[in-house]
């Protein structure tokens, strides 16, 4: 009796407990939908925090708007520049919020009321109204030029702000969770400022005095704000793009369009006769990445030319458009043909494309092409999710990045400041310039970034000319930087940034590279994709003991494979139903860098299906790759035994060991003579077109002394190689300190009788 008495009392009150849970959680979810929530505890919080974090707000944003200032100063201004901003010392309050939860189940829609008013000072302590800081923005903007300018003061105070912020949180399963989150407001917030441009503090006087001034500032900021925020507008904040490492505007290949010709070209102007066509080859009708040449008086040219463009997208066209060349007046488009470059997706290839060329939805003829996709190389993504190495190539993508110099050696300038800019360089050939920055020494440049395709990367040289831009002379030459591809990764691989500019007193500057291997076919002018390895390793495998056995019946056949990059370079022979081998077979791997990793992996060989691992053993080439005082890479041949715990994947508990040993023999650097004859041709070359121009060279020595170019810089089109200017990279590269640093093996230099003897008499057997 007292068993069920206990058993019901306590069911009752399990029953009431839920029901009470229910209903308050149904009650709940009513005042979603129609009431609204209190956040006093966030209100409480920032409070507290506001005086802690607003002061680095404030200078985050005045380094951050000084540079757009910058580079955004009309010509008849000297500078611009955010001189004092502060937001106050009272934090921005939040109303209320209101949730919906019927929106989808991956979506989560909230309504925000905000409000910034620091004017607003009944809420405020005795304490806090002693202390009170009231927002405030000075802009100075200096009319004139140089010596000759004055800063006039620009002051914008007691801003305040309100209105109800929509937010839609998206959500997705891969991490972060969160794909993005769209915000815009629900109708028109209210903003309220006092400006003064003029009298300072002192004197100045509040503009929105002046009748109709006021209404009309406003309207151009809610005109400006409607297309981006102001409902149905919303603004997207892309966050699994933000945290997934890869960049939208970061290059995913190489786009090679050979265009052949056209056929039935017409003139949409009947009486221009017979059209001179070439055509431009770009990317959804935006800036031209390539041109043919023209071809005179013929409605079906042969143009026969290969052009390879930086993609980062298979989202765009790929556009085609034909023009009329014209002596006298403007060239006039003939028509467009376009290729969809998702059609890549299925395959790489597409030859002998017959695509019509279109003007106001007519047909202009057709143009014949090929599109051929080179994707950049990766490392094969492992079962554990990581990436292994990409493997190493001779043509790839460069993205090549000046972010910002330092201690420019302001004596250049008469008032000590400068407005510099920077130009990037490929092999003297000019490739990007940044944004012109207004009277600092210490730029920070938001496009100092260009993508470059390289088809030779061990002869390509990475250049950069920092320059003072002056109005009415030459830009003087602040400092320089040249530097070979190979060896700038080398130098990142040890964490190298900051580079000291050379040609100048003082001045350095931050530099990254980064390297995208693609394996392009059919490009001239290089050695394609292969790379000279700088030795071999010498893969000894003995045996293995007590390995995995996968087999429901009877024992794994185990053998031995050695990959690189991914791929395999070599593997020993199968051993049946034998969890103890013994191979004792010598594997040789080239390598190309000390970068690289090769994993020595057992597999088990299947009659059907894939081989499948029983383990395997990262090998870190530098371990056994050292390099001489001279540079020269010197040979590791101690051949210690060494007895490896094999693992799946390379992680989690070992099963089993693999006995090898791991050897070192570098390469021969010898001299190539076609090499050395091709730089010779150059030099002579170079020297000729000076030659040729004694007047320049006569007048501009005394200018590149002084760190100056005669060559207007106003006239000299990007493309083209300066040849004073290269001249100057090249002199000033012999200062450079960090290309000190840089070991290179020496270069042997043998006739073919001695190549034959020396590589006869110094072979490499297994039983070494």
């Amino acid at each position: 009796m007292a068993i069920c008495g206990t058993y019901y009392r306590t069911s009752i009150r399990r029953v009431r407990r839920n029901f009470r849970d229910d209903v308050h959680r149904e009650m709940a979810k009513a005042r979603l939908e129609t009431d609204h929530e209190s956040l006093e505890w966030i209100n409480s919080f920032l409070v507290k925090f506001w005086p802690i974090y607003a002061p680095v707000l404030c200078t985050t944003i005045v380094n951050s708007v000084d540079q757009v200032l910058s580079t955004s100063t009309p010509a008849f201004l000297d500078s611009l520049r955010l001189k004092f901003f502060t937001l106050g010392s009272k934090p921005p309050r939040m109303d209320h919020v209101k949730t919906y939860p019927k929106a989808e189940d991956d979506t989560v829609l909230m309504d925000w009321k905000f409000s910034f008013t620091p004017n607003d000072v009944l809420d405020l302590t005795a304490r806090q109204l002693k202390n009170k800081v009231n927002p405030k923005i000075v802009l100075e903007i200096r009319v004139g030029k140089g010596v000759i300018s004055k800063g006039l003061d620009i002051i914008v105070e007691d801003m305040a702000f309100s209105g109800l912020m929509r937010v839609k949180v998206k959500l997705q399963i891969p991490f972060p969770h969160i794909e993005k989150v769209e915000i815009c407001f629900l109708g028109k917030p209210e903003i309220d400022y006092v400006c003064k441009p003029l009298g300072g503090d002192m004197l100045g006087v509040d503009i929105n005095f002046i009748p109709g001034l006021e209404s009309f500032i406003k309207e151009q900021i809610h005109g400006n704000l409607a297309p981006i925020m102001y409902d149905p507008n919303v603004f997207p904040i892309e966050i699994a793009k933000m945290l997934a490492g890869n960049p939208v505007d970061q290059a995913i290949g190489v786009l090679a369009v050979t265009v052949h010709g056209a056929q039935g070209l017409k003139n949409p102007d009947k009486l221009a006769g017979t059209p001179d066509p070439y055509a431009v080859v770009s990317l959804n009708s935006r800036n031209a990445l390539g041109r043919t040449k023209t071809v005179k008086e013929n409605a079906n040219p042969r143009w026969n030319e290969t052009m390879h463009l930086i993609i980062t997208s298979l989202t765009d066209s790929l556009t085609l458009q034909v023009y009329d060349w014209n002596e006298y007046r403007k060239d006039k488009e003939m028509g467009v043909a376009t290729f969809a470059l998702d059609q890549l997706e299925q395959s790489t290839e597409h030859e002998n494309l017959r695509l019509e060329v279109t003007a106001n939805g007519k047909s202009r003829g057709l143009v014949q092409a090929d599109v051929r996709f080179f994707p950049i190389l990766e490392g094969n993504k492992l079962e554990d999710g990581t990436i292994e190495q990409a493997p190493e190539s001779n043509t790839g993508i460069a993205r090549f990045t000046v972010e910002q110099a330092k201690d420019l050696d302001g004596s250049k300038s008469l008032i000590g400041t400068l407005n510099p800019y920077a130009i990037l360089l490929l092999n003297g050939k000019e490739i990007h310039q940044t944004r012109k920055l207004k009277r600092t020494n210490a730029p920070v440049w938001d496009n100092g970034s260009k993508e470059l395709l390289i088809t030779d990367r061990k002869a390509a040289r990475l250049g950069l000319v920092i320059k003072d831009d002056r109005d009415i002379a030459a830009d003087p030459i602040l400092g320089t930087y040249q530097i070979k591809v190979d060896d700038m990764l080398q130098l990142m691989e040890k964490g190298q940034e900051w580079y000291n500019l050379a040609g100048a007193k003082t001045g350095r500057a931050k530099l990254m590279l980064q390297w995208k291997p693609v394996a392009l076919k059919g490009v001239t002018g290089g050695s394609g994709g292969y790379l000279t390895p700088i030795g071999v390793m010498r893969i000894h495998c003995q045996n293995a003991r007590d390995l995995r056995n996968l087999e429901t019946m009877g024992k794994s056949d185990p053998y031995v494979r050695v990959l690189l990059s991914g791929v395999e370079k070599g593997k020993t022979v199968t051993f049946q139903n034998n969890l103890n081998p013994d191979w004792d077979e010598v594997i040789y791997v080239p390598v190309h860098s000390t970068r690289e990793k090769l994993v020595l992996e057992v597999m088990d060989q299947e009659n059907l299906g894939k081989d499948r691992s029983l383990g395997l053993f990262e090998l870190a080439a530098a371990e056994y790759i050292r390099q001489a005082e001279n540079g020269e890479y010197v040979v590791h041949d101690d051949k210690k035994p060494i007895s490896a715990d094999l693992r799946l994947s390379g992680k989690g508990a070992a099963k089993g060991k693999l006995n090898f040993t791991a050897a070192f023999y570098p390469t021969l650097n010898l001299a190539d003579p076609e090499e050395e004859e091709a730089d010779k041709e150059n030099e002579k070359r170079q020297s000729s077109v000076d030659g040729s121009r004694p007047s320049i060279e006569a007048g501009s020595r005394k200018s590149l002394e002084n760190g100056s170019v005669t060559v207007s810089d106003k006239e000299r089109e990007p493309g083209k190689i300066d040849m004073s200017l290269s001249k100057q990279l090249s002199r000033n590269e012999r200062e450079q300190e960090e290309t000190d640093k840089i070991k290179l093996p020496p270069k042997l230099r043998l006739t073919p009788e001695e190549l034959f003897k020396y590589g006869g008499s110094h072979q490499f057997h297994p039983e070494d």
